[in-house]
């Protein structure tokens, strides 16, 4: 206290401001983003992190340069904990080595701006500008050399040493102790939340370069699929007959809300809304978006979860999943990929054909001569929904009959700002927010540009006896008072709250209804293998149709996975199950996860987890 009395005012400020800046940055990421599990382990780590820190700054904040080097350590974690902010904002998940090494990028500045970043980040950087304020109003010349002032603390070092180490040691065993006391890879491979908890963040990063670059795929590459998963059979009585052909479109950013959702009497989506009253509908229908857009096309095509921090198309080989374009494939259909993006955008161009895709049309395979919209810029996503439609139409008249066509959308990816200025629709004039209006019309667009793939499948001989589904790899994630993607969770904890999704399935043989079982993008392929009347689904295959009575819960593998049972929100921690949310009007119910529901969700996340470890590209 001696130490910190001799300070001028100006120099305790700093100190202070410094500590406090740093440690409400450094609790909220431990506990809002990595969701730590014992907040006695944050309790104590903050105890040394004060102790430590403030015996070692004592003599730096005395020197200008010492108060300079302050400021850019402050500066650079404080990046580090935005862009942890910024992308748990938008994923759900903390910005993990792998995100950093292995993502694409946001593709976009604006993006940043327009969708992720608001004004109340600004307080986090508060004590930057303040420490800045200090620094620029010190006049005080330096009288005293480091030398001296470091000396001085010399003869109290030893103490303070054994008083952090035995801080730190209490920290790290009591808090393993409360988490089952794992060794660090065991913690590690279980728990980041839990890794984070005992041995801190910086630790954990460490840690995962590490692993990353010393991989070496030692796990076994023959895994035993849990026998429950087996023994669900599809019921092998086809709802349609004659299926000439088939059409999936995965279509960007479509919130399940904006079905029949109308702005100043203005449908946002007519074409969908009248599409869905001759559709069989799924009520309750969510994405896969742990890690990307991407998530949703393995999702679909292999009936398998997508797990955080693994850019699947990237890393694991595709070869080793099953895959209903192989399925489609070994019944003489031909099979195509359609993306407006660069082929090489995640990896797809080498993951499609390993996933059994005859053909993958991208970016270079759509003219910019014989576009018919016209955009203002050009979309770094690739080109517009209704000139990608309007070209694959011409690549689907080619095709060989029977046929398996997967489509991806782009021009509704935020920032929604990729839209011909003559498609714009006046009853969304009075939107005052940018992101909600260009949100309105981009969607409006691509609601037209489906508009006239329909039609013009009609009129090209190509929609008789063809299956077209639809839905979207993930919300739109527009949390604002004019609109809001998802407003149906509630929830007590930071967490990523499922993604609810439109679903719809059409067939000139279908009978128009809906299908009321809760399920996601995972169940898909056997839920269009049961509606076409296969007998069975692929060992490989985890999802269950959404046509069967059977009803399982639903698994988002995030970093903390949920379980989403009986309309009431599950996190795993370790092998435990805690309530932390619910749909809303569901809170008076007494809702637990059955122990037989609990063993089944353990075994497939463990499952899961081997099998991607297991499928791993060896670079």
């Amino acid at each position: 206290m001696k130490q910190f009395e001799n300070l001028t005012k100006k120099e305790r400020y700093f100190l202070i401001t410094f500590l406090v800046g740093f440690l409400i940055k450094y609790n909220y990421l431990v506990v809002r983003i990595f969701n730590v599990p014992s907040i006695t382990g944050v309790i104590l780590r903050n105890l040394v992190l004060v102790i430590f820190s403030g015996y070692l700054f004592l003599p730096v904040v005395k020197l200008k340069k010492g108060r300079i080097s302050l400021i850019l350590l402050l500066t650079v974690s404080s990046l580090f904990f935005l862009a942890n902010l910024w992308y748990n904002r938008y994923f759900g998940n903390y910005l993990s080595f792998t995100d950093m090494t292995r993502s694409e990028g946001i593709g976009s500045i604006k993006v940043l701006f327009r969708h992720i970043i608001n004004l109340w980040d600004l307080a986090f950087i508060l004590d930057l500008l303040f420490l800045g304020f200090l620094l620029s109003s010190d006049k005080k010349k330096e009288e005293v050399k480091a030398a001296t002032l470091f000396s001085k603390r010399k003869e109290g070092l030893r103490t303070v040493i054994v008083i952090v180490i035995l801080l730190l040691s209490s920290q790290v065993l009591i808090t393993n102790s409360l988490l089952e006391n794992e060794s660090p890879m065991e913690l590690y491979q279980r728990s980041s939340a839990g890794f984070v908890n005992v041995y801190g963040v910086l630790p954990l990063y460490v840690y995962e370069a590490y692993d990353a670059i010393s991989f070496e795929n030692s796990y076994a590459t023959e895994l035993e699929t849990p026998e429950f998963l087996l023994e669900d059979e599809l019921d092998d009585e086809a709802l349609i007959e004659e299926v000439e052909n088939i059409v999936v479109i995965q279509v960007e950013s479509l919130d399940e809300k904006l079905i029949n959702y109308k702005h100043n009497g203005r449908e946002v989506t007519p074409f969908l809304n009248q599409l869905k009253e001759e559709s069989l509908y799924a009520e309750n229908f969510y994405t896969k978006h742990v890690n990307g857009s991407f998530d949703a096309d393995f999702s679909f095509l292999t009936s398998f979860y997508p797990t955080n921090s693994n850019f699947v198309f990237k890393a694991n080989d595709m070869t080793e999943f099953d895959s209903l374009a192989r399925v489609f494939k070994e019944k003489d259909y031909q099979t195509l990929a359609f993306h407006g993006n660069d082929k090489t955008f995640f990896n797809r161009h080498q993951a499609y054909p390993e996933l059994g895709f005859d053909e993958f049309y991208s970016r270079e395979d759509f003219s910019s001569d014989d576009k018919v919209m016209e955009l203002e810029e050009e979309f770094y996503l690739g080109i517009n929904d209704y000139d990608f439609f309007k070209q694959s139409l011409d690549y689907l008249e080619e095709a060989d009959s029977p046929f398996f066509a997967y489509m991806i959308t782009v021009t509704s990816h935020t920032p929604f700002n990729f839209y011909p200025p003559d498609q714009k629709i006046d009853e969304y004039s009075d939107i005052e927010n940018q992101l909600v209006h260009d949100f309105f019309q981009s969607i409006s667009f691509v609601d037209k540009s489906l508009e006239m793939f329909f039609d013009q499948l009609e009129e090209r001989g190509l929609k008789e006896d063809t299956l077209v589904v639809i839905y979207s790899d993930h919300d739109a994630a527009v949390d604002n008072p004019e609109y809001s993607s998802n407003i149906n969770f509630e929830v007590d904890r930071n967490i990523k709250k499922p993604e609810h999704i439109p679903l719809l399935i059409n067939h000139p043989e279908l009978e128009a209804g809906s299908i009321e079982k809760k399920g996601t993008i995972t169940d898909l392929a056997p839920t269009l293998l049961d509606l076409i009347g296969v007998s069975e689904k692929p060992e490989g295959f985890i999802g269950t149709s959404l046509l069967s009575e059977k009803e399982a819960p639903v698994l988002f593998l995030h970093e903390l996975p949920q379980v989403f049972y009986q309309d009431h929100l599950f996190v795993k921690q370790f092998n435990q199950f805690e309530q932390v949310g619910h749909l809303k009007n569901k809170s008076n119910e007494d809702v637990r996860l059955p122990q037989a529901k609990k063993d089944e969700a353990l075994q497939i996340i463990n499952y899961v987890r081997q099998k991607m470890m297991s499928t791993q590209r060896l670079e």
